[in-house]
């Protein structure tokens, strides 16, 4: 079964039994539930997953930093009484999940998807925190044809990947970037990349006294998979590689993905 529903200011899908073991996805930027979809059609049955939008925080304040967007999550998990939680961030929500794990005693294990402990090797343009700016993403947002959006976003996936593959997803694409918080994607370019270098993710996984497990894609073309499985590894994590895909393993190869996230929660 399954509702969305909204509870401490969070819009979230919940589905799966209430009593089977819960799990937390929290998608990227510009992204949306629907980017794990394809995986809670495969764990619901005998989890309980929950799919948090995460769209609007850090929009009313401009704050986007990981404590902020984090904080009405540590109100939700209490108000759901989850415990045991496994929390998987894809992305920009990866620092998320992270910090619930911090500040959190309801989080069991974290999962970071697609997203290296900082932008030493990310193929982020230098000029991109010059040109991104609130006024040209919303110019973007309202004028680009859904086509252009799609076909600007096609670099992201693994070389032979098929929107077909994923329903939904091409129609998805174009929506959440339509709805994305201009804000959030200049911060995303710029402020974001400092506060990595600051504090980058392999040291606050190590920091961590719980199980973490970073996942990459071979293709992903924003961050290096093999600089960022290495990092995460030396900082005590588990990883994995998924060969075929790109930056969103999870929805590329929802199969294995979540033959992966089974075993990582089985043996942890």
């Amino acid at each position: 079964m399954w509702f969305t529903d909204t509870l401490a200011g969070v819009l979230f899908v919940d589905e799966g039994p209430r009593g089977a073991p819960p799990i937390v996805f929290v998608h990227g930027i510009p992204g949306s539930v629907d980017w794990f979809a394809a995986v809670a059609e495969r764990m619901s049955g005998d989890s309980r997953v929950i799919r948090v939008d995460v769209r609007e925080h850090g929009a009313e304040t401009g704050d986007f930093a990981a404590a902020a967007r984090a904080a009405p999550l540590v109100v939700l998990l209490g108000e759901l009484d989850l415990s045991e939680v496994t929390v998987v961030g894809h992305s920009f929500g990866a620092e998320i999940a992270l910090e619930l794990a911090a500040i959190s005693r309801r989080v069991a294990r974290v999962v970071v998807v697609g997203q290296a402990p900082d932008y030493a090797a990310a193929s982020i343009p230098g000029f991109a925190r010059w040109v991104v700016r609130p006024w040209t993403v919303r110019l973007v947002q309202r004028w680009a044809p859904g086509v252009v959006i799609r076909l600007a976003h096609r670099t992201v996936f693994a070389p032979r990947f098929r929107y077909e593959s994923a329903p939904g997803l091409a129609e998805a694409m174009v929506r959440d970037f339509r709805a994305a918080v201009p804000a959030g994607l200049v911060y995303a370019v710029g402020a974001r990349g400092d506060a990595f270098a600051a504090d980058p993710l392999d040291a606050r996984a190590a920091a961590l006294d719980v199980p973490v497990l970073a996942v990459h894609g071979r293709h992903d073309h924003l961050y290096d998979a093999t600089a960022t499985l290495e990092r995460f590894a030396a900082a005590g994590a588990r990883t994995h590689l998924v060969e075929h895909a790109g930056h969103s393993p999870q929805v590329e190869q929802a199969d294995e993905f979540v033959s992966v996230l089974r075993d990582f929660i089985g043996s942890t």
